[in-house]
């Protein structure tokens, strides 16, 4: 499975510096997953994703970092949660909610988690990164949906908010459909709901039982339901 990402990120990476070294805007360096032992061995496999990192390892821009070193810094960050603070994408609001609540529902299965982003490539500061750095990525570092195949992920919890579903159907195509998982009071399942949670239907991957939920920062929803909705998604009550 490394081995497949490692290729992956090396069969684009030099055109990538060529590109983002023409960039006025900072670019931080991309997201690349290295998975452990464990991963690849679970029974379920779990993907959290969030929107962009802010700053990551230094600039793109300045070409310093390699694949096999932004790999290891991200397993070395994964591995080292208890030093992320109070970020909210991490703690009890979100990863750590989900990555002991899912445990606990598959007690008797090995179970494991990953992190990716729906933007590989993030601003060199805060905030959703601008349109040349966005841009970069789609035309030179297009890799989440062939990351997607490699990790083979059996629940994906995108955490991204209603507002980056665009970018959810760039990645698995215009096929993708978002259906709400809550009613009002007549019993119906509304539309009105989407922006709290949607189921994803992703044509490619028909068996991954996959949500997308409010950014973390701005959630309003508890995440008990969620936990919920995904429970019934894996025992086909809803």
């Amino acid at each position: 499975m490394n081995k497949e990402l490692q290729g992956l990120y090396l069969s684009k990476w030099n055109k990538l510096l060529e590109e983002a070294n023409k960039l006025t805007a900072k670019a931080a360096n991309p997201l690349l997953i290295k998975v452990d032992q464990a991963y690849i061995d679970s029974d379920i496999k779990v993907i959290i994703i969030g929107q962009e990192t802010d700053g990551w390892f230094g600039q793109l821009n300045e070409g310093e970092m390699s694949v096999e070193k932004l790999m290891e810094a991200y397993s070395g960050y994964f591995n080292q949660r208890a030093d992320h603070g109070k970020r909210a994408f991490w703690n009890r609001k979100n990863y750590r909610y989900f990555e002991d609540e899912i445990t606990k529902y598959y007690h008797d299965k090995n179970v494991s988690f990953i992190w990716n982003n729906i933007s590989k490539i993030g601003s060199d500061g805060r905030g959703k990164p601008g349109s040349s750095i966005e841009n970069l990525e789609r035309n030179h570092f297009n890799i989440f949906l062939r990351e997607f195949e490699i990790l083979k992920p059996d629940i994906a919890i995108f955490t991204t908010g209603s507002t980056r579903d665009s970018y959810i159907k760039h990645h698995f195509g215009s096929n993708v459909k978002f259906y709400p998982k809550l009613s009002l009071n007549n019993g119906i399942f509304s539309s009105e709901t989407l922006n709290l949670i949607a189921e994803i239907i992703i044509p490619q991957f028909p068996s991954v039982k996959a949500l997308r939920i409010e950014h973390p920062n701005r959630r309003t929803l508890n995440n008990s339901v969620t936990l919920q909705v995904l429970k019934d998604m894996v025992e086909n009550k809803a």
